[in-house]
């Protein structure tokens, strides 16, 4: 070999070592830092996500509130049936459909309970009754309206009319609560077996009596912990049309502010 090709190959610089992949502990502290990020952004997802759901429940109810209006105005005031025995002769008006059709048409949350109430007519649209932050997606309908406008006629409560006027009064027309603004007149409801550690509390009929309260619950899962469900609100609109965003609680004080105005105006 001569001078010229030694003196080329010992110009050439020296290869480095090929680095090695990441290692172990770097590894470790690109996952933590990719979860940190994460566990960052998933709130702020979630949460303007519910937001929206907030608005659209929101919309929702408005828009039932709106139904109910109207078909008081074409009924003389009066408010559509809720959960009455369809079989039976109600504030004198026979086999007329609550404003969510008998369990029996379709099951319970089924599309058809839906389509065959008396507030279709006015609200047609399927998605207006069920709100988009409902966890279980199996069923139709979120919102109950309350038990004593136009509610459970003897026939369904089995006890008798005297008893239950007074027990359970019930009114014919919404402009029969004292206080409108404090009123609530459609909740959200808590799905079958909501919260988890109560399997008795469902939502089947459209109609919300809140006298055993592990039975029939405002619902909680607006703005709830996303991993347990648990310590959310319930949209709430009042007589008067006005929505509130409320924790079970303060929804079941607003159910029960009817039967305060009843029990005052009875001591008068």
């Amino acid at each position: 070999m001569n001078t010229f090709a030694l003196s080329r190959l010992s110009a050439r610089p020296a290869r480095r070592p090929r680095r090695a992949a990441f290692t172990l502990v770097e590894l470790l502290v690109v996952m933590v830092i990719i979860s940190i990020l994460v566990g960052m952004v998933f709130p702020m997802v979630t949460g303007i996500k519910e937001k929206a759901n907030v608005v659209v429940c929101t919309g929702n109810l408005k828009q039932l509130y709106n139904g109910l209006m109207a078909f008081a105005a074409d009924n003389e005031g009066r408010c559509p049936l809720n959960e009455t025995d369809n079989s039976s002769t109600f504030l004198g008006v026979p086999n007329k459909p609550n404003w969510i059709a008998s369990s029996g048409l379709s099951g319970t949350n089924g599309y058809l309970s839906i389509t065959m109430g008396s507030l279709w007519r006015y609200v047609n649209d399927t998605r207006v009754y069920r709100c988009p932050s409902r966890p279980n997606k199996d069923y139709v309908r979120s919102y109950s309206m309350a038990s004593y406008f136009s509610g459970a006629d003897d026939v369904k409560t089995k006890v008798t009319p005297a008893f239950d006027r007074v027990v359970h009064p019930r009114a014919q027309k919404f402009i029969e609560a004292e206080r409108p603004a404090q009123t609530l007149l459609l909740t959200e409801e808590n799905p079958p077996g909501f919260p988890p550690e109560d399997g008795r509390s469902f939502l089947n009929d459209g109609y919300f009596a809140h006298d055993d309260p592990h039975r029939e619950q405002p619902g909680s899962y607006h703005n709830a912990d996303p991993f347990t469900l648990l310590g959310g609100k319930a949209n709430v609109i009042f007589v008067d049309g006005h929505v509130q965003l409320l924790n079970p609680q303060q929804a079941s004080l607003a159910f029960e502010s009817f039967f305060r105005d009843v029990a005052t105006k009875t001591k008068r």
